[in-house]
């Protein structure tokens, strides 16, 4: 029996994970079923978790009820199946509830509210023992009454009892480390270099945030690299910034492997991306002035990192101030005070499509996606090859400028913004979407 520490307010839950068994102890991507299980719990919001193996008595699980303080109780079978954040974020509400998937079949997850978590812990300590509790005929008399049956993510679970089925688990575990803001060089170029690696990164004790900072180290020795006036430094260089990017995925990858994200990990991954790629700016710059006798070059490092700093300044107090995260993918610059039934607060306005021919909006969709991180530190590799370090400097120069002056507006009217806001009272708050409304069936013809 193992209990882990409060991670929740008063007003939480608590949960019990069901071990022992032979499969307990198989390991998929570097942690055992049970301790994944443990960390999905406390990733939910569980202030107590219960590991119930085959050694834990009933007497023990009634003790620790003692504790219990009125709180609900999620039990979660970790003993046979690899379990995901998708399994349990839907059932933590209501009275009675059961994890099924698209079929109805049970998952492996019980929930019962505070009114109804003393009789589930009752039933979990009458199964004590080597054969444990029965929780699939539980959930299969629960649903015969009157439990809600909640239909979890389709990645959710999958079974771990033979090399099967870990091999089945592992790539229901991959599936989970793709982000959504992922564009398709990071997609198709960047992911099937980092995936590896994280994969190998899983069985060792380095942390999420150790490979942030080496990526660090990395890039800012590129960076010295590139600033030295040879050819050849300047491909090691840009080559080392390319690898630091590749690598840069295995730290959000192996955080969500382990469920060891957290807002200092997000934050240490982004302020890391912003220094090096201004530092990266700078240094090809100073590439190029050693590299060419253009009198206009030296000031426009000066202006060229201007603009980055301004436009770091910008991202960040929206994401402090405004969005409360740290990842800068999450900045939007077009809002709106509104006051609904939502709240009252701040929203992002949906860009509209401009009034372009089909063939001039399909050639411009591409934009969007050279203007990142990875298509750049691509791109700047490439051009480094062919030593056309003065097109991309030009280049990265520019594009350092016009976010600034797009984005410089979009600030002030923030600042207005949040003025406005804080003479109502309100604090600035991000609210949700507004639901699309729905488009009216057309009428039908007499």
């Amino acid at each position: 029996m193992a209990g882990a520490p409060a991670r929740s307010s008063a007003d939480g839950f608590d949960a019990i994970v069901l071990a022992g068994g032979p499969h307990a102890g198989a390991k998929v991507l570097g942690l055992t079923l049970v301790e994944r299980a443990r960390r999905v719990v406390g990733k939910l919001g569980a202030r107590r978790t219960l590991i119930v193996d085959d050694s834990t008595t009933a007497a023990e699980i009634v003790a620790w009820a003692a504790g219990r303080a009125g709180a609900a109780v999620l039990v979660v079978r970790g003993r046979d199946q690899v379990v995901s954040l998708g399994l349990g974020a839907p059932l933590v509400a209501g009275a009675r509830r059961v994890a099924v998937d698209g079929a109805g079949a049970y998952l492996g997850a019980l929930w019962a509210g505070p009114a109804e978590a003393g009789a589930l812990i009752e039933a979990v300590a009458a199964g004590a023992g080597p054969d444990g509790f029965d929780d699939r005929g539980h959930a299969a008399a629960w649903l015969a009454e009157d439990a809600v049956a909640v239909t979890a993510e389709a990645i959710a679970s999958h079974p771990a009892r033979d090399r099967a089925e870990r091999r089945g688990a592992t790539r229901m575990l991959l599936g989970l480390i793709t982000k959504g803001e992922d564009g398709p060089v990071t997609r198709y170029v960047y992911r099937p270099v980092s995936r590896p690696i994280t994969r190998l990164l899983v069985h060792t004790p380095i942390s999420p945030n150790q490979v942030s900072i080496a990526v660090g180290i990395i890039g800012l020795i590129g960076c010295w690299f590139v600033a030295q006036p040879s050819q050849a430094s300047l491909i090691l260089g840009m080559g080392l910034i390319l690898a630091a990017g590749f690598i840069d995925g295995c730290d959000g990858e192996l955080a969500r492997l382990r469920l060891q994200f957290s807002p200092i990990g997000a934050w240490l991954d982004t302020i890391i991306d912003e220094l090096t790629t201004t530092v990266s700016f700078v240094a090809l710059g100073i590439h190029c002035v050693r590299g060419s006798d253009l009198a206009w070059l030296p000031a426009s490092i000066w202006v060229g990192l201007v603009a980055y700093l301004a436009t770091i300044y910008v991202i960040y107090f929206f994401l402090i101030v405004v969005s409360k995260t740290g990842n800068s993918q999450h900045y939007a610059g077009k809002l709106d005070v509104v006051d609904d039934a939502s709240g009252r607060g701040l929203r992002v306005v949906p860009s509209k499509p401009l009034p372009l021919p089909p063939w001039l909006v399909r050639a411009t969709a591409f934009i969007p996606h050279i203007i990142r991180r990875d298509f750049i530190n691509l791109g700047s590799f490439v051009l480094a090859l062919v030593n056309l370090y003065l097109i991309n400097y030009t280049i990265m120069l520019v594009g350092g400028v016009v976010t600034i002056l797009v984005i410089g507006p979009e600030h002030l009217r923030l600042r207005g913004q949040l003025r406005r806001l804080r003479a109502l009272g309100v604090s600035p708050a991000l609210l949700p979407a507004a639901p699309r409304p729905s488009t009216p069936a057309p009428a039908a013809r007499p």
